[in-house]
């Protein structure tokens, strides 16, 4: 597999990246604060930032997106939805990104907002990650000092989208999102090295040449275990649930330990790279970087 190329970048191997989210009160702002100081000194090849179905977080977003860029070394990734918008509207709001100096995206088409279904017709009506992709390089296109400037990525699903019928239908997708410009792909969560690998054999063979980085998250409750298992559409391990459970449903080195084997498994199987969900934590995440000596000593520790 190909090494993943970003803006800003020399041609590196891929290691690692890091996703979080817009904090929602002032306490937790503080606290990503100075997360992002030690996520970003870990030195990833980039820290992706999430993005409210319907614009909901799209300030937060734009302004996290900023602070990495204006006050650290990470190179941000901005997260952008289309359900919910119109053409127009999700033009100008890459405009807008790319007016803060941002020029890498994730292009997903997004869950419904709150109280709305898939039937509802403004979700449905809703531009598809596809679409997005084709976005954002028009609006690159219009800006020809930049057109050559940024990467997009796109998701990609090893088990399966919800709303997909098939694994076939799945790489179909994900080939249209690749012929439309995307350059790589982050996966949804799982919790097993083979759900990947076979995946990515699977894409392939049907003709994905782009990067595909799997997406990890090293949980440390029994709550953020069912939330994974929910977005993996897997059941979690049984030995990693029942472990959780024995532990009173708190033991952050158990999703550390689950995810360093996972981690192993898929580098040595030709993963790129490894993109690790923080929730806006940096301990555990530098914990299994650290486990797959991947990460120097942390520069900004000790740090106020």
């Amino acid at each position: 597999m190909s090494p993943l190329l970003l803006a800003g970048t020399a041609a590196t191997y891929a290691r690692f990246s890091f996703e979080v989210f817009p904090a929602r009160t002032g306490a937790a702002a503080l606290a990503l604060g100075h997360a992002v100081q030690h996520l970003s000194a870990a030195g990833p090849d980039f820290i992706s930032v999430t993005y409210g179905a319907n614009g909901s977080n799209r300030d937060a977003s734009l302004d996290l997106l900023r602070y990495l860029r204006e006050h650290t070394d990470a190179l941000p990734l901005a997260h952008l939805t289309t359900v919910g918008e119109d053409r127009e509207t999700i033009r100008e709001t890459i405009h807008a990104i790319m007016d803060a100096g941002v020029h890498d995206f994730l292009a997903l088409r997004g869950d419904p907002p709150r109280g709305l279904s898939e039937d509802d017709a403004v979700v449905a009506g809703s531009p598809s990650s596809r679409d997005l992709v084709e976005l954002i390089a028009e609006a690159r296109a219009e800006r020809p000092a930049l057109t050559s400037v940024g990467r997009t990525a796109v998701a990609a699903y090893p088990n399966g989208h919800p709303l997909s019928r098939s694994r076939s239908e799945d790489l179909e997708w994900l080939l249209a999102k690749q012929e439309a410009g995307a350059q790589f792909a982050i996966t949804q969560l799982f919790f097993e090295a083979e759900e990947y690998l076979g995946f990515v054999s699977d894409a392939a063979d049907a003709g994905v040449r782009i990067p595909i980085l799997p997406g990890l998250m090293p949980v440390s409750t029994s709550a953020q275990l069912q939330k994974v298992a929910s977005l993996a559409g897997r059941p979690a391990p049984e030995r990693l649930v029942r472990a959780l459970a024995d532990a009173g449903g708190y033991a952050p080195e158990l999703g550390v330990e689950h995810t360093v084997s996972l981690a192993r498994q898929l580098l040595d199987g030709g993963a790129p790279s490894i993109h690790l969900y923080t929730f806006n934590r940096h301990e555990r995440v530098l914990a299994v970087l650290r486990e797959l000596e991947l990460l120097t000593p942390d520069p900004v520790a000790g740090r106020p």
